[in-house]
């Protein structure tokens, strides 16, 4: 029993061993690539260079001096001669720099040209517009002119319809009756509708009446306005009631109903009738009673 004891105890105390010497083992080799792997990542340090030695200074040859400087004034003389065989006269460089100043200035008299260009084009552009809105001026200057001729053209229309101004031919004495018109407020007006008939109480106020005087006045609402209708209608009533060999007619215009004269005297005209003008005003009222002879055109 005691032997078996001793073995069991040897075997554990060899597994220890071996388990240490593989755990050592296991760190040195980490430790190795560790510090491998360190010395890769940092570079390998640059070796110190050696010291140099103190070396006494080459001498130099006068003989490979004097070499070298008459090898470098046989290339100045070289280069001298070529020059001297491309520029016999020697005004090539004053021509070059000639040639460089021309171009410089040909540089510059191109950019003015450029900028002056530039201007004439800004200076053209500017006097287009001064034209456009020179003729845009005269086209309105143009228009206000045809205007003006319009409503000139038709202020002498108006002027002429409105003119108050009346033909006047020869009188002559007439002895008919008269048959009376009245123009007023723009309306005609017969004062009486026949002969034998009295005052039209109709159209007229009578303001004074008597046995030898009758005076009236139209009323501004009734007679007709002057149209070619009525003054047709005018025309008709004179010839029924007032032959023209034995009436002529009397025509009393106020001055509200001047341009209404020129129809009405035109219509009578053409009836056959001779008439005569009464210009009247607002003050104005008519009497019916005897007059002399009268004088008619």
């Amino acid at each position: 029993m005691s032997r078996r004891r001793t073995n069991s105890n040897e075997d554990d105390s060899l597994e220890l061993l071996l388990d240490t010497v593989s755990n050592v083992f296991g760190g040195v080799m980490f430790l190795t690539l560790l510090a491998a792997l360190l010395i890769i990542a940092r570079g390998t340090a640059p070796a110190e260079p050696e010291d140099a030695l103190d070396e006494p200074p080459v001498p130099v040859s006068t003989a490979l001096v004097e070499a070298k400087i008459r090898q470098a004034a046989a290339a100045i003389q070289a280069q001298q001669e070529i020059m001297q065989q491309l520029d016999p006269g020697g005004d090539v460089m004053a021509k070059s720099d000639r040639l460089r100043s021309l171009e410089q200035t040909l540089s510059l008299a191109r950019r003015h040209a450029g900028r002056t260009d530039h201007l004439k084009e800004e200076q053209q552009r500017a006097l287009r517009d001064q034209l456009a809105n020179q003729s845009e001026l005269e086209q309105q200057i143009a228009d206000v002119k045809q205007q003006i001729a319009d409503q000139a053209a038709s202020a002498s229309a108006i002027r002429t319809q409105s003119e108050r101004s009346v033909e006047f031919r020869p009188l002559s004495r007439s002895m008919t009756d008269e048959a009376v018109v009245l123009l007023r407020y723009g309306r005609w007006y017969l004062l009486q509708t026949g002969p034998s008939e009295g005052v039209n109480r109709d159209d007229f106020f009578v303001l004074q009446h008597s046995r030898s005087l009758t005076r009236v006045t139209p009323k501004p609402h009734r007679g007709s306005p002057v149209t070619e209708q009525s003054l047709s209608e005018l025309v008709t009533g004179l010839k029924a009631e007032f032959q023209p060999g034995q009436f002529h007619v009397l025509i009393a215009v106020w001055d509200d109903s001047f341009s209404e004269f020129n129809p009405v005297k035109d219509a009578v005209k053409a009836a056959g009738y001779t008439y005569r003008t009464l210009p009247c005003d607002s003050s104005t009222r008519l009497s019916n009673q005897y007059a002399a002879e009268a004088y008619v055109q």
